[in-house]
């Protein structure tokens, strides 16, 4: 199994940080890089006047929806990074996760009166992507809420390992639609000033979108290219609460099980992990399950893990979000530094988690944790690794 597992070869990231890889970074580490807002009336809903959201400053081509727009665009970055072939993404699979799809064209074709169901069926992402790219590998479209894009990663993994397939692009997407917001402020989740992840003022998440993508591929593919990766995925699990249709169960014993059980997949005890890359949604009852789960797992030591709740830069990417997180991991474990979190002022004595703040922090990391939770309860939990 050694020469089927999953290493992560290209990157390719449209964000409200910028749209390619260098800018993204850079914005990420700069602590007075803020991205824009958007205030479009086929996007925001008329009643959420006062509710902020991040947005790519340019979606580009009209010809499809906002989200299957920076797929491909980033789909098609992160081939190019990887440096892969039309032989290659020919036999390629495409795994991409998404919250609400293509929810804009929706929202487009009722405002013309021109609804068609059909038409505007949301979750075709992963499809168009794989006709940009000629891809006809195992093709999947998951929407797992907001761990969708974590998911996807993981799928392609598992493709990679069974045998399905030697190369998968995949990861998330996102497009901000008035579905999308109307949701999350119907749950009252949204913050009008800022996301503010284990913040004692935090009173929500701000919205992002945008799409990141990542090309894995087989250790052993690698190598016979002679590709150097920038990590590889060593460890993932999965759980539901089976509690609440958008609420955490309090306890969180299922968002534990899976951190545990990551950790014992990719072989690795608590001690190894130099970096969390925590859910960290700004809203109070996530983040306060989440802090209470990791003091579990990791005790004491809990106070010397470096952690950076990115949503609070980049905002929520909803089905992207925890896409993100695992480029954002791969990023760490190349180039050696931690982006800082933003806008906390106060730390929730709920929330043991050591949070950075301030400049970039550097060093040499070995194992990073992503978590992703979603609604309805849809944990996932990875460990990347060091190259």
């Amino acid at each position: 199994m050694g020469s089927r597992r999953a290493v992560i070869t290209g990157l390719g990231v449209v964000s409200p940080l910028g749209d390619e890889i260098e800018s993204f970074w850079s914005a990420l580490l700069d602590i007075e890089a803020w991205p824009g807002v958007v205030d479009n009336a086929l996007i925001r809903p008329a009643h959420m006047s006062n509710r902020l959201f991040y947005s790519v400053p340019s979606a580009g081509d009209e010809v499809a929806s906002r989200c299957s727009v920076f797929a491909m665009k980033a789909a098609r970055a992160a081939c190019a990074d990887a440096a892969l072939d039309e032989q290659m993404l020919l036999h390629a699979g495409v795994v991409l996760g998404t919250g609400a799809g293509s929810a804009d064209d929706l929202e487009h074709a009722r405002s013309r009166g021109e609804f068609d169901a059909l038409a505007s069926y949301p979750y075709r992402v992963a499809g168009q992507v794989a006709e940009t790219l000629g891809a006809t590998g195992p093709n999947f479209s998951l929407s797992t809420a907001c761990s969708a894009g974590a998911y996807a990663i993981s799928v392609a993994a598992e493709a990679i390992e069974a045998g399905y397939c030697d190369v998968a692009i995949a990861g998330g997407a996102e497009g901000m639609s008035r579905v999308t917001q109307a949701c999350f402020n119907r749950l009252w989740a949204l913050d009008p000033t800022s996301c503010r992840p284990f913040c004692a003022q935090r009173g929500g998440t701000i919205l992002g979108e945008g799409a990141a993508i990542l090309v894995l591929e087989s250790d052993q593919h690698a190598r016979e290219r002679g590709r150097t990766p920038y990590a590889r995925l060593r460890g993932y699990s999965w759980s539901c609460d089976g509690h609440h249709p958008a609420g955490p169960e309090p306890s969180g014993r299922r968002i534990e099980a899976v951190v545990r059980h990551a950790l014992r997949c990719a072989e690795l005890t608590t001690s190894e992990i130099d970096c969390l890359l925590p859910h960290g949604t700004g809203t109070r009852l996530n983040d306060q399950v989440e802090s209470r789960v990791l003091r579990r797992v990791f005790g004491a030591r809990l106070a010397d893990i470096t952690s950076s709740a990115i949503k609070s830069k980049i905002g929520h990417g909803a089905g992207a979000a925890g896409a993100f997180s695992c480029l954002v991991a791969s990023l760490i474990l190349q180039r050696g530094g931690v982006p800082p979190t933003q806008n906390l002022v106060e730390r929730d004595p709920e929330c043991p988690v050591r949070v950075h703040t301030g400049a970039p922090r550097e060093g040499l990391f070995r194992n990073v944790l992503v978590n992703s939770f979603g609604f309805g309860g849809t944990n996932i939990a990875l460990v990347v690794g060091r190259a």
